[in-house]
């Protein structure tokens, strides 16, 4: 009777202790579930700001007091106040002239400073664009009087003195320009260069912004250019950041440029003009295989690029320097002959490059890295395969019992196939759980392509969160599905009963498995590396070099432990590959953070181009493609649903944040373009030996606005209707982002008077002679088969054009056209008011004067 009472107290006691014990399992994996998220967030935030602060570091200011020889941002500044004053520099008008005038002025005063046997050579090439305007480079040859050969190896640096309608052009070019400039007056001063060896050309390009016409005349015609053997570009889009090295002609340039003092380039990048449609001098001058040459410019957050914003004040502190740095080492390097003989123009081996934190440039060759990843594929089929046959052996014919709880070959009958089948299922669910987590971040930017097109516009951490939440989203319930469907399959094979399944599936050991799929993931990877021989698939190196080793080094830990009869999870089990991620963690961060800073300000402004979804899913595509090499290591928590709903609520922050946030602000406009087109038709009646005035017989005048951002412009017009007290009449909108109204606003238009006077002589039957407005671009042409004569053509600018023309008798009827286009924002009322009335909507400019365009047709009857 008393064992009886013994038994039946000792079994409440031994349930409570399995309830407790139970209970602290489950707090136990809580506690590392919490310590691993938080792990991980401060990873990203240490990660984020980190690489941030380090990339985008900027050198000490040298003041302008600094020796002649020391590159000098104020210097450089001083020069561009003084190149931005004469405002727009559109090919062909006053600023251009001017700037012309003032760059030509400099280059003499830095050349007279020369004390040494160096001589300048300055040159100005004339040449003609695609409008029969007369334009001209600036050209600066600084070489050795003592050298009298003539087929010495130039340097040539090249930058533009053109920039686009309203805009002053401060970084592009300004910025270009002046770099250069203060880089001339260095080397001339620089008492260890004396240029016997190599000459160094400094050219001015004008019209760049004009299908690079400048750059052409001088590849085409100018006898300087059958030196040039090394050529560097500088052009930018705003320098509120630091400057990228964005392209080479041959990637074994990136040696030379791996010793200048901050490094910044990426393989990558060398894509992007492509992607882009980009494309500047650096060109036009790389059409020749023989020469060698680099891209340089800053290109990040470009949101002014080509407005009225690109100002001296929009620079940031320290940027100028920087690059004026880096380019003075790399300078000197080639005048001195220190540069890398390039063996291999064409790169039959290619350099895959990328700067560590701008602090040291990265060199490989691409068969370098295929070799490294065919080493790491090897070892993991040799591990793997190991790993499963000595542990298939060692059970199979020792006498071990493996504890019931943990041990597969307690468990299974067939616990090969069991492992083999997880592999399967781990392996597959890692990919499927990968394309499903990118399939969801594409939906989502198919979403917001209908709905909030720009929300990330002007915040790259923002479209950084908004994309990669729904990726890592789709992975996890996709994985987490698997997960439920492995547990089916353990469940039917197990030799024990349903309700021991149920209770201690879940603390058999899988960890071989989960690691191999991993591994397995990571082996595909580099396969499509291999086999698609690009350097562009770098990231795939940087991820496989840090984790695959990792994986096989806990393969084998787990496999001693096992061995040993040691079941219980480490901690290096959850946080190990967490931690070694944290390496290419930064340099994935930072890549994409830069891409993104160059993708969203040139991408939106294509969004009234049908871009918009296009645009969205580029930048999805940026974020989520890295995203997707760490997405294997959360499977290591196990913790599905709390992970689940930690993400998901922090993707509704974002998405909220992004519906609620204005994306365009005075730093990050919005966009327009707005042309005038006035026609007007004068008729005439000839009268033999008379001079009379020509009537006026039709006159329209209408203004386009264009959006450049897909938003809206009906209810924009509206408010600046509402705002400015002018009814816009006739206002028709072709398409959401296109409008067109009439031209009520009292703006002058071109031509003013035409007076027709019959010559009847041996050069010309009639001359006419038209008052105009004052201009630089004026064409005239003729419909019909008449000899017509432009007497003051090369008077420019001027207010009236003096045409001689010569008509064949049997004709009775011809006509004269007159286009007079004027880009100056004082010569609009309309752009001068909305500009003040709309401040987040800023002004944007093309490459020559198109904003204000009068034509004007003579029908002249004899």
């Amino acid at each position: 009777m008393n064992e009886i009472v013994e038994e039946t107290v000792f079994l409440p006691q031994v349930l409570n202790t399995n309830q407790i014990h139970r209970q602290s399992h489950k707090n136990q994996h809580f506690k590392e579930f919490i310590l691993w998220f938080i792990l991980l967030i401060c990873l990203l935030l240490l990660a984020g700001p980190f690489a941030h602060h380090l990339s985008y570091s900027v050198p000490t200011v040298k003041t302008r007091t600094s020796a002649r020889h020391i590159f000098s941002e104020e210097r450089a500044l001083d020069y561009l106040s003084n190149l931005t004053q004469y405002g727009s520099r559109v090919s062909n008008t006053r600023g251009n002239f001017d700037a012309r005038d003032y760059l030509i002025l400099q280059i003499k005063r830095i050349c007279s400073m020369n004390k040494r046997h160096i001589q300048c050579e300055l040159d100005l090439q004339n040449f003609t664009n695609y409008k029969h305007n007369q334009l001209q480079n600036i050209l600066v040859r600084v070489s050795n009087t003592t050298n009298k050969f003539q087929n010495i190896p130039s340097l040539m640096l090249s930058a533009h003195y053109d920039s686009v309608e309203f805009s002053s052009g401060a970084a592009d070019d300004g910025s270009g320009i002046v770099i250069l400039l203060e880089l001339l007056s260095n080397l001339i001063n620089d008492l260890t260069i004396n240029f016997s060896n190599v000459h160094l050309i400094i050219l001015f390009t004008n019209a760049e912004e004009t299908r690079l016409e400048g750059s052409k005349a001088f590849i085409a015609n100018h006898r300087w250019r059958f030196n040039v053997r090394h050529f560097l570009n500088v052009d930018s889009s705003n320098c509120n950041e630091v400057a990228n090295l964005l392209r080479t002609t041959s990637s074994q340039l990136v040696i030379d440029y791996s010793r200048v003092a901050r490094p910044r380039a990426n393989v990558i990048l060398q894509k992007i003009p492509r992607w882009l449609r980009f494309r500047s001098d650096y060109d036009i001058f790389n059409l020749s295989y023989s020469r060698l040459g680099y891209d340089f410019g800053y290109f990040l957050d470009g949101y002014t690029y080509h407005t009225s914003l690109d100002q001296l004040s929009t620079f940031k502190q320290g940027v100028i320097q920087d690059l004026g740095d880096n380019l003075a080492i790399l300078i000197r390097n080639i005048l001195l002959e220190h540069n890398q003989q390039i063996n291999d123009i064409n790169d039959a081996d290619p350099l895959i490059y990328f700067d560590i934190l701008s602090r040291y440039l990265m060199i490989y060759k691409l068969s370098t890295s295929i070799l490294i990843q065919k080493i790491l594929i090897i070892l993991i089929i040799i591990i793997g395969i190991i790993r499963i046959i000595f542990d298939h052996i060692y059970h199979r014919k020792q006498n071990f019992s493996c504890n019931d709880l943990h041990c597969i070959y307690f468990r299974f009958k067939y616990p090969l196939i069991i492992r083999i089948i997880s592999i399967m299922i781990y392996s597959i669910s890692n990919i499927l759980s990968m394309i499903v987590g990118l399939v969801f971040s594409l939906i989502l930017a198919w979403i917001l392509s209908k709905t909030q097109p720009t929300s990330w516009h002007g915040n790259s951490t923002l479209a950084i969160f908004l994309f990669s939440l729904p990726c890592l989203i789709g992975f996890i319930i996709f994985r987490y599905l698997f997960d439920l469907l492995h547990r089916c399959i353990l469940r039917k094979c197990s030799q024990k009963s349903s309700e021991y399944n149920t209770k201690h599936l879940n603390k058999i050991h899988f960890d071989f498995e989960q690691n191999i799929s991993v591994l397995i993931i990571y082996s595909l990877l580099m396969i499509i590396s291999i086999y698609s021989n690009s350097q562009y698939f770098y990231i795939i190196l940087i991820w496989s070099i840090f984790i695959c080793p990792l994986y096989l080094i806990l393969i084998i830990i787990e496999f001693i432990l096992h061995w040993k009869q040691i079941f219980e999870k480490d901690f290096h089990q959850l946080y190990l590959p967490l931690l070694i991620s944290f390496f290419p963690l930064i340099h994935t961060i930072e890549i994409v953070n830069r891409l993104l800073r160059i993708f969203i300000p040139m991408v939106t402004p294509l969004f009234s181009f049908g871009w918009i979804l296009r645009g969205n899913l580029i930048i999805c595509s940026i974020v989520v493609i890295p995203t997707l090499f760490f997405l294997p290591i959360l499977q290591r928590t196990g913790q599905f649903i709390r992970l689940l709903i930690t993400l998901l609520v922090i993707f509704f922050i974002v998405l909220i944040v992004c519906c609620i946030r204005q994306p365009f602000t005075k730093n990050h406009p919005n966009t327009f373009y707005a042309e005038h087109i006035s026609k007007s038709i004068y008729n005439a009646e000839i009268l033999m030996n008379k001079s009379f005035d020509v009537s006026l017989i039709s006159q329209q005048s209408t203004i386009t606005v264009n959006t450049y951002h897909g938003l809206v412009l009906s209810p924009i017009l509206d408010q600046f209707s509402i705002e400015s007290g002018h009814k816009l009449y006739n206002k028709a909108c072709f398409s959401s982002t296109n409008c067109t109204f009439d031209d009520s606003f009292n703006r002058q238009l071109a031509v003013e008077h035409i007076q027709i006077e019959s010559m009847k002589n041996n050069y010309s039957d009639y001359r006419i002679r038209i008052q105009h407005v004052l201009s630089y671009d004026i064409r005239i042409s003729s419909l019909g088969y008449i000899g017509l004569t432009v007497q003051n053509q090369f008077d420019i600018p001027r207010k009236e054009t003096i045409i001689d023309i010569n008509v064949y008798p049997v004709i009775s009827r011809f006509e004269i056209n007159i286009k007079t286009q004027r880009c100056d924002i004082n010569d609009s009322p309309f752009l001068l008011l909305f500009t003040r009335l709309m401040p987040n909507i800023v002004l944007k400019g093309e490459g020559s004067c198109k904003a204000i365009d009068d034509d004007t047709t003579i029908i002249i009857n004899r």
